[in-house]
């Protein structure tokens, strides 16, 4: 059960980030199955809260930098200062769309008729009162940190990728696994290990109902998910949001 962990929280992320969509992007908003709570994510703002997430921001903001014409950039008084905005910004933005391509993907209605069927009647009850043994609690707060430097990772290397595929040429790569960081991989892995060393350590009835429920859960979001609808994106559409702030700040010409 230890090794599924990591793949069933990532499955149930999008699910999640169905209901976390900006309003404005979706045609009706649709509502967090109550199955889905005890698994919310942080959002890719919340995300960036995490000291490592905001490391890879504040990298990204220094390669901009480097990257943006002199004089274009001096010309409109843009400091290292005003980059690291630009990314974290650039990076929430990259974060929406890809919850929103959950949105599209998921179909919550059906997911939590499936659960209900396969966890039997009253264990969406259950769920809750799990998610509030204080075990299991502190099981989710890992889950939920985890998620946050895995989640602007991902955000920070689909964003690269698109910039890539259009050919803009920056200064150097943000992202650790391109760069081959070992300090800053070797800290991600502690983050993404702590909380399996959490549950290896704490192996409650408590946790181990929960973790019962939550691979059932997984089985629901995955089945029920239009995977047609998530083979239509890909990391070239993020230039539709990147490509204006890139060129208004200097970083990609007019």
């Amino acid at each position: 059960m230890l090794a599924c962990i990591p793949r069933t929280m990532a499955l149930l992320a999008g699910l999640v980030g169905m209901a976390a969509a900006p309003v404005s992007a979706q045609t009706a908003p649709k509502p967090t199955p109550e199955f889905m709570k005890p698994f919310a994510l942080p959002t890719p703002a919340e995300s960036l809260q995490a000291p490592l997430s905001a490391k890879m921001a504040d990298r990204l903001g220094q390669v901009w930098y480097e990257t943006a014409e002199a004089g274009c950039r001096a010309s409109k008084s843009l400091d290292q200062a005003s980059y690291q905005k630009l990314a974290r910004t650039m990076l929430v933005a990259v974060g929406d769309q890809i919850r929103q391509l959950a949105a599209n993907a998921d179909d919550g209605v059906k997911a939590e008729a499936q659960f209900a069927a396969q966890a039997g009647r009253g264990a969406t009850e259950e769920l809750r009162r799990l998610a509030d043994d204080p075990v299991v609690k502190e099981f989710l707060a890992l889950s939920r940190n985890r998620s946050a430097v895995e989640q602007t990772q991902a955000y920070l290397d689909n964003l690269e990728r698109a910039l890539l595929l259009s050919r803009v040429v920056t200064s150097a790569r943000a992202s650790p696994l391109s760069t081959g960081d070992s300090d800053m991989l070797e800290e991600i892995e502690k983050v993404s290990s702590a909380q399996l060393d959490y549950y290896d350590a704490n192996k409650t009835a408590a946790m181990k109902r929960f973790l019962e429920l939550m691979i059932i859960a997984e089985r629901a979001v995955a089945e029920t998910s239009n995977r047609d609808e998530l083979l239509k994106w890909g990391p070239g559409r993020l230039m539709v949001i990147l490509e204006g702030p890139l060129k208004d700040n200097c970083i990609m010409k007019r």
